[in-house]
Parts: C-alpha cells; structure tokens; sequence
C-alpha cells in the first residue's frame, strides 16, 4: 500500500494531494449516506408507527434523520479510521490522478462520432425491421393464399 507521501510523489501532476480526494470522497459518500438512512429510517418509523418528535426545534431534525446522520458518520469514520481500506481508497486516487483525461475538442468529437453511428444504425435496424414486417405480415400471407 501507498502512503500519503509515496502517493503525493507518485500523482501531483495537478499539484492535488490524493489524499484531498478521499477526504473529499468520504464527505460526499457521508452526505450521500445521511440523506439515504435518514429516508430509510423514516420510511421504518412510519412503518412501525413508532413515536417521531423532533429533536432540535425548528430545524425539522427528527429522530430517523439524527440517526441517520450519526449512522453516516460512524460508517464514514469507521472506513476512514480502517488502514486497508483507506489505503484502497489512496490507490484508487492515486491511479485516477495518473489518467490523462481527453480534452474538450476531443470529448465533442467523440460524442458527435458516437451520434452519428448511433443514427446510422438506427436507420439500418429500421430498414431491417420494416423489411421483415412486409415479408411476414403482407409478402407471405400472399404466397401461402396462392397456394
């Protein structure tokens, strides 16, 4: 595994600490997880119509929303705090300030290629599908009445 300064030395191409990008993945992912459980728990209290007061007034800070947040928290902190897996998340940081990422004219050209192929091949499975509409639907029911 790569530590902070192995991995600073290895990607600061961008002068990015990979280190900030986990920091920075890690406080989404505790956003992310406190929206998620705070739907969850709700969904459960209303569920088991369990007594729901609100905790702090005025700030709309229920019981499922709290727990919630604190279940994030000590998930985010727990991986944080775990060395294999901050290590893991190091690496993968790591390995994507490495990539070379394509340049706007190169992304608008891509994207306009991939329109097009995708415009050609939609008007060749229309043509191949309205062809076998006609053979089955109109071309061999007059062939099977003729004989």
């Amino acid at each position: 595994m790569a530590n902070t300064s192995e991995a600073s030395q290895q990607a600061n191409r961008s002068g990015m600490d990979p280190l900030r990008l986990v920091v920075i993945f890690y406080l989404i992912s505790a956003i992310v997880l406190a929206l998620f459980f705070s739907h969850v728990f709700t969904l459960l209290w209303a569920r088991f119509a369990l007594p729901n007061r609100e905790i702090l007034s005025g700030t709309n800070a229920d019981v499922p929303t709290v727990l919630g947040i604190v279940l994030s928290l000590a998930f985010v902190v727990f991986c944080y705090a775990n060395t294999r897996v901050r290590g893991k998340a190091l690496e993968s940081a790591t390995e994507l300030m490495k990539v070379t990422w394509p340049t706007w004219p190169e992304t608008r050209l891509s994207t306009i290629a991939v329109i097009i192929a995708s415009l050609v091949s939609a008007l060749i499975l229309f043509g191949i599908d309205t062809l076998a509409y006609q053979v089955m639907v109109n071309w061999i029911p007059a062939l099977w009445g003729k004989l």
